[in-house]
């Protein structure tokens, strides 16, 4: 077995058993089976709802910044490659294998395209660390959290390097000049000097999109975890808004289990019980984010890797046939026929 199917089996174990421990100690204060039993399905079928803006926000996020650079690109092609980056993202660790959407074109520079998807991720990083970020200050500071010596000073660490992406992100002319002098070291055929080439042409218009779309796609995730604590209890949506954007932001910061299954629920129910939630609710609200927005997308995904294949041995096939047929030109030449002079 490879290292990196080692790695997989790992983290998958590893999320299991920590959804099997938190499980018990939950189990133990409240009936997780119990709570299931009283679930309100109107809101689990609003939350499955949302899944449908939630991924078409960020297709239109993906799609603005593909057809920025590569104008001509077809609507599905960006769709399945946004499917596709989904389900590669369910088998690699940190759901690194989103970054693979650019292994879903022909006829493109996958390295470029490789470029914009970072960019696509950055923005939700920055989105999460910034709301995630500010839910967890305002936790510490009213709830007392984890029993910082110095607060403060971890907070205002924070806020500056918070806002020092910020700047990075509003000001892409200027991260457009040092990137192309640093490109300038670089060997021509530098395949990071290839990848960064994605940024030329970024504005700032182009970022504030960008980032627009990203704060709405955590809107909407953010709604879909209210709607579904709020199908075993009541909740306020400021208590939700603070308890899920801290859990993005930790989780984000732990990825270290398949689909970060454990870490999400375990984060979820510690965040929520601070707001005298039911840990109940919490856990099997998460489990059910797990399945909707994380498993369904990604096996939706696998038609579009199976297409991917055929069309790959489709062009293996016709490479493989031309080449046969220039073989077996070459070993039956014509044949050389005496010159006859024609009568008169």
């Amino acid at each position: 077995m490879t290292k990196h199917k080692w790695i997989y089996w790992v983290k998958l174990i590893t999320g299991i058993l920590i959804v099997a421990f938190l499980y018990r100690e939950v189990n133990r204060r409240e009936s997780i089976i119990q709570a299931l039993q009283n679930t309100d399905l109107v809101n689990v079928l609003i939350c499955l709802l949302l899944l449908i803006p939630n991924i078409f926000l960020a297709y239109l996020k993906w799609r603005y910044l593909l057809k920025h650079r590569y104008p001509d690109t077809p609507s599905r092609e960006v769709f399945g490659s946004l499917m596709f980056g989904y389900t590669l993202g369910l088998v690699t660790p940190g759901r690194l294998g989103e970054l693979g959407r650019g292994l879903f074109f022909q006829g493109k520079d996958r390295l470029v395209i490789t470029g914009l998807n970072v960019l696509d991720k950055a923005a939700n990083q920055v989105v999460v660390f910034t709301l995630g970020g500010t839910a967890l200050a305002l936790m510490i500071a009213q709830k007392q959290l984890f029993h910082l010596t110095f607060p403060a000073a971890l907070l205002g660490a924070g806020a500056v390097l918070i806002a020092l992406f910020w700047l990075i992100l509003l000001n892409p002319g200027r991260v457009r000049r040092l990137l192309a002098g640093f490109r300038k070291r670089l060997r021509p055929e530098s395949k990071l000097g290839v990848m960064l080439s994605a940024y030329d042409h970024l504005t700032r218009k182009d970022t504030l999109i960008v980032l627009l779309l990203t704060g709405l796609w955590f809107l909407v995730i953010l709604f879909q975890y209210h709607v579904l604590v709020r199908a075993f209890t009541d909740v306020s949506f400021l208590q939700s808004w603070q308890a899920v954007s801290a859990t993005l932001f930790v989780k984000t910061l732990l990825p270290l289990t398949f689909g970060d299954l454990g870490i999400r629920e375990s984060v979820s129910v510690y965040f929520y019980s601070q707001f005298a939630v039911s840990q109940a609710a919490v856990f099997n609200a998460s489990l059910l984010i797990f399945l909707i927005n994380f498993l369904l997308p990604a096996l939706s995904g696998i038609y579009y890797v199976f297409q991917l294949r055929e069309a790959r041995n489709g062009c293996r096939a016709a490479a493989e046939a031309a080449s046969e047929t220039q073989t077996a030109g070459e070993a039956y030449p014509a044949p050389n026929l005496p010159y006859e002079k024609p009568t008169e």
